[in-house]
Protein backbone atom coordinates (compact mmCIF):
# COMPACT_ATOMS: atom_id res chain seq x y z
CA UNK A 1 0.00 0.00 0.00
CA UNK A 2 1.22 3.35 -0.85
CA UNK A 3 2.18 5.77 1.82
CA UNK A 4 -0.63 8.21 0.99
CA UNK A 5 -3.24 5.50 1.19
CA UNK A 6 -1.91 4.36 4.55
CA UNK A 7 -2.09 7.90 5.83
CA UNK A 8 -5.71 8.18 4.69
CA UNK A 9 -6.64 4.95 6.45
CA UNK A 10 -5.01 6.19 9.66
CA UNK A 11 -6.86 9.47 9.40
CA UNK A 12 -10.20 7.71 8.89
CA UNK A 13 -9.52 5.39 11.82
CA UNK A 14 -8.58 8.36 13.97
CA UNK A 15 -11.74 10.18 12.97
CA UNK A 16 -13.88 7.11 13.75
CA UNK A 17 -12.13 6.79 17.10
CA UNK A 18 -12.76 10.47 17.87
CA UNK A 19 -16.38 10.12 16.81
CA UNK A 20 -16.84 7.15 19.15
CA UNK A 21 -15.13 9.02 21.97
CA UNK A 22 -17.33 12.07 21.47
CA UNK A 23 -20.38 9.86 21.32
CA UNK A 24 -19.32 8.12 24.56
CA UNK A 25 -18.64 11.45 26.27
CA UNK A 26 -22.02 12.69 25.07
CA UNK A 27 -23.71 9.66 26.54
CA UNK A 28 -21.86 10.12 29.82
CA UNK A 29 -22.82 13.81 29.87
CA UNK A 30 -26.46 12.98 29.18
CA UNK A 31 -26.47 10.39 31.92
CA UNK A 32 -24.85 12.84 34.37
CA UNK A 33 -27.42 15.51 33.56
CA UNK A 34 -30.24 13.03 33.92
CA UNK A 35 -28.89 11.82 37.28
CA UNK A 36 -28.52 15.40 38.49
CA UNK A 37 -32.07 16.22 37.50
CA UNK A 38 -33.33 13.07 39.20
CA UNK A 39 -31.51 13.73 42.45
CA UNK A 40 -32.66 17.37 42.54
CA UNK A 41 -36.25 16.18 42.39
CA UNK A 42 -35.78 13.33 44.91
CA UNK A 43 -37.84 13.55 48.14
CA UNK A 44 -34.65 13.07 50.17
CA UNK A 45 -33.70 16.68 49.45
CA UNK A 46 -37.03 18.10 50.54
CA UNK A 47 -37.42 19.76 53.97
CA UNK A 48 -38.63 17.27 56.59
CA UNK A 49 -42.28 17.67 57.48
CA UNK A 50 -43.27 17.63 61.17
CA UNK A 51 -45.28 14.52 61.95
CA UNK A 52 -48.94 15.09 62.57
CA UNK A 53 -49.86 14.92 66.26
CA UNK A 54 -51.07 11.53 67.35
CA UNK A 55 -54.76 11.37 68.18
CA UNK A 56 -55.22 9.61 71.49
CA UNK A 57 -58.01 7.15 71.73
CA UNK A 58 -58.38 7.78 75.50
CA UNK A 59 -61.29 10.08 76.44
CA UNK A 60 -60.40 13.62 77.50
CA UNK A 61 -60.52 14.24 81.28
CA UNK A 62 -63.82 15.63 82.41
CA UNK A 63 -63.92 19.26 83.53
CA UNK A 64 -64.60 19.00 87.24
CA UNK A 65 -64.37 22.72 87.95
CA UNK A 66 -68.10 23.13 87.42
CA UNK A 67 -68.88 20.22 89.72
CA UNK A 68 -67.34 21.78 92.83
CA UNK A 69 -69.26 24.74 94.30
CA UNK A 70 -67.14 27.80 95.18
CA UNK A 71 -67.90 27.37 98.88
CA UNK A 72 -66.73 23.73 98.93
CA UNK A 73 -63.11 24.58 99.55
CA UNK A 74 -62.69 26.08 103.02
CA UNK A 75 -60.10 28.87 103.29
CA UNK A 76 -56.86 27.70 104.82
CA UNK A 77 -55.39 29.90 107.45
CA UNK A 78 -51.70 30.62 106.90
CA UNK A 79 -49.43 28.84 109.35
CA UNK A 80 -47.79 32.11 110.34
CA UNK A 81 -51.13 33.63 111.32
CA UNK A 82 -51.95 30.61 113.45
CA UNK A 83 -48.54 30.81 115.17
CA UNK A 84 -49.11 34.48 116.03
CA UNK A 85 -52.31 33.74 117.97
CA UNK A 86 -51.74 33.83 121.75
CA UNK A 87 -52.47 30.57 123.54
CA UNK A 88 -56.01 30.35 124.83
CA UNK A 89 -56.46 30.65 128.57
CA UNK A 90 -57.67 27.47 130.27
CA UNK A 91 -61.45 27.46 130.66
CA UNK A 92 -62.79 28.23 134.11
CA UNK A 93 -65.46 25.54 133.79
CA UNK A 94 -64.75 21.79 133.68
CA UNK A 95 -63.67 20.53 130.26
CA UNK A 96 -65.82 17.43 130.68
CA UNK A 97 -69.33 17.93 129.40
CA UNK A 98 -71.99 17.34 132.05
CA UNK A 99 -74.52 14.69 130.98
CA UNK A 100 -77.96 16.02 130.11
CA UNK A 101 -80.31 15.91 133.07
CA UNK A 102 -77.64 16.61 135.70
CA UNK A 103 -78.74 19.06 138.41
CA UNK A 104 -78.10 19.97 142.05
CA UNK A 105 -80.60 20.13 144.91
CA UNK A 106 -79.67 21.80 148.23
CA UNK A 107 -81.93 21.16 151.21
CA UNK A 108 -81.23 23.72 153.92
CA UNK A 109 -83.08 21.79 156.61
CA UNK A 110 -80.78 18.81 156.05
CA UNK A 111 -77.56 20.76 155.50
CA UNK A 112 -77.05 18.55 152.47
CA UNK A 113 -76.31 18.93 148.78
CA UNK A 114 -77.68 16.28 146.36
CA UNK A 115 -76.36 15.55 142.86
CA UNK A 116 -79.22 14.42 140.61
CA UNK A 117 -79.34 12.69 137.23
CA UNK A 118 -82.76 12.97 135.59
CA UNK A 119 -84.24 13.55 139.02
CA UNK A 120 -82.55 10.58 140.70
CA UNK A 121 -80.01 11.08 143.47
CA UNK A 122 -76.55 9.82 142.45
CA UNK A 123 -74.52 11.35 145.30
CA UNK A 124 -74.82 13.71 148.25
CA UNK A 125 -72.55 15.61 150.64
CA UNK A 126 -72.89 17.62 153.89
CA UNK A 127 -72.69 21.41 153.65
CA UNK A 128 -72.60 24.63 155.67
CA UNK A 129 -75.02 27.53 155.07
CA UNK A 130 -75.36 31.22 155.82
CA UNK A 131 -75.22 32.31 159.45
CA UNK A 132 -78.80 33.55 159.32
CA UNK A 133 -81.84 31.52 158.28
CA UNK A 134 -84.55 32.55 155.78
CA UNK A 135 -84.65 34.01 152.29
CA UNK A 136 -81.87 36.37 151.29
CA UNK A 137 -83.12 39.91 150.65
CA UNK A 138 -80.21 42.29 150.76
CA UNK A 139 -76.45 42.24 150.48
CA UNK A 140 -74.71 41.46 153.75
CA UNK A 141 -77.67 39.78 155.53
CA UNK A 142 -75.65 36.53 155.65
CA UNK A 143 -78.53 34.40 154.35
CA UNK A 144 -78.41 31.66 151.72
CA UNK A 145 -81.03 32.42 149.02
CA UNK A 146 -83.85 30.05 148.05
CA UNK A 147 -84.61 29.53 144.37
CA UNK A 148 -83.30 27.97 141.18
CA UNK A 149 -80.02 29.34 139.81
CA UNK A 150 -77.77 28.23 136.93
CA UNK A 151 -74.02 27.90 137.39
CA UNK A 152 -72.38 30.75 135.47
CA UNK A 153 -68.69 30.21 136.34
CA UNK A 154 -66.33 27.67 137.86
CA UNK A 155 -63.29 29.55 139.16
CA UNK A 156 -59.94 28.48 140.59
CA UNK A 157 -60.08 29.92 144.10
CA UNK A 158 -57.06 28.11 145.52
CA UNK A 159 -55.13 31.38 145.89
CA UNK A 160 -58.03 33.49 147.23
CA UNK A 161 -58.00 34.91 150.76
CA UNK A 162 -60.82 36.34 152.89
CA UNK A 163 -61.16 38.37 156.08
CA UNK A 164 -64.12 37.13 158.15
CA UNK A 165 -63.80 40.14 160.48
CA UNK A 166 -63.18 37.87 163.44
CA UNK A 167 -59.82 39.39 164.29
CA UNK A 168 -57.86 36.72 162.41
CA UNK A 169 -57.26 38.88 159.33
CA UNK A 170 -56.93 37.47 155.81
CA UNK A 171 -57.36 33.71 155.75
CA UNK A 172 -55.63 31.72 153.02
CA UNK A 173 -57.63 28.87 151.46
CA UNK A 174 -60.88 30.33 152.78
CA UNK A 175 -62.73 29.23 149.60
CA UNK A 176 -60.99 25.91 149.00
CA UNK A 177 -59.82 24.85 145.51
CA UNK A 178 -62.85 26.06 143.48
CA UNK A 179 -65.67 28.58 143.62
CA UNK A 180 -68.81 27.47 141.74
CA UNK A 181 -70.59 30.76 141.08
CA UNK A 182 -74.40 30.93 140.88
CA UNK A 183 -76.27 33.44 138.71
CA UNK A 184 -78.74 34.96 141.21
CA UNK A 185 -79.51 38.07 139.14
CA UNK A 186 -83.14 37.05 138.53
CA UNK A 187 -83.75 37.05 142.29
CA UNK A 188 -81.55 39.96 143.29
CA UNK A 189 -82.32 42.24 140.36
CA UNK A 190 -78.65 43.15 140.41
CA UNK A 191 -78.75 44.45 143.99
CA UNK A 192 -76.45 41.71 145.25
CA UNK A 193 -74.48 38.74 143.97
CA UNK A 194 -71.45 36.64 144.95
CA UNK A 195 -73.34 33.53 146.09
CA UNK A 196 -71.63 30.26 145.25
CA UNK A 197 -70.63 26.75 146.29
CA UNK A 198 -67.03 26.48 147.50
CA UNK A 199 -64.61 24.69 149.82
CA UNK A 200 -63.41 25.81 153.20
CA UNK A 201 -60.40 26.23 155.45
CA UNK A 202 -62.57 25.19 158.43
CA UNK A 203 -63.91 21.61 158.03
CA UNK A 204 -65.53 21.82 161.46
CA UNK A 205 -68.01 24.41 160.14
CA UNK A 206 -69.67 21.88 157.81
CA UNK A 207 -73.19 21.03 159.00
CA UNK A 208 -73.73 24.44 160.66
CA UNK A 209 -74.80 28.00 159.92
CA UNK A 210 -71.33 29.47 159.42
CA UNK A 211 -70.97 31.26 156.10
CA UNK A 212 -71.84 34.76 154.89
CA UNK A 213 -74.47 33.28 152.55
CA UNK A 214 -72.54 30.80 150.36
CA UNK A 215 -72.69 27.00 150.50
CA UNK A 216 -69.56 25.43 151.94
CA UNK A 217 -68.33 21.88 151.32
CA UNK A 218 -65.38 19.76 152.39
CA UNK A 219 -62.63 20.36 149.84
CA UNK A 220 -62.50 16.72 148.70
CA UNK A 221 -66.29 16.64 148.25
CA UNK A 222 -66.10 19.86 146.25
CA UNK A 223 -63.51 18.34 143.89
CA UNK A 224 -65.79 15.36 143.26
CA UNK A 225 -68.76 17.65 142.59
CA UNK A 226 -66.74 19.93 140.31
CA UNK A 227 -65.91 17.05 137.98
CA UNK A 228 -69.60 16.25 137.49
CA UNK A 229 -71.04 19.70 136.73
CA UNK A 230 -70.39 22.52 134.29
CA UNK A 231 -71.56 26.01 133.40
CA UNK A 232 -75.32 25.88 132.91
CA UNK A 233 -76.02 23.14 135.46
CA UNK A 234 -79.14 24.11 137.43
CA UNK A 235 -78.91 24.49 141.23
CA UNK A 236 -82.14 24.51 143.28
CA UNK A 237 -81.99 25.68 146.92
CA UNK A 238 -84.97 25.02 149.17
CA UNK A 239 -85.78 24.96 152.86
Amino acid sequence: MRQNDLRSVRIRRKRRSNTRLFALLGCVLILALAYGAYTSLSPSNEEPTAPAPAISSAPAPADTSAQVPPAAAAPVEPASAAEEKPPAEPPSQPAKKTPAGTSILIKKSEFRLYLLADGDVVNSWPIALGKNEGQKRVSGDMKTPNGSFPIDEVLDSSYWTHDFHDGKGEIEGAYGPYFISLDTSALSGGAWDGIGIHGTHDPASIGTHASEGCIRMHNNDLLTLKNQISVGTQVTIEE
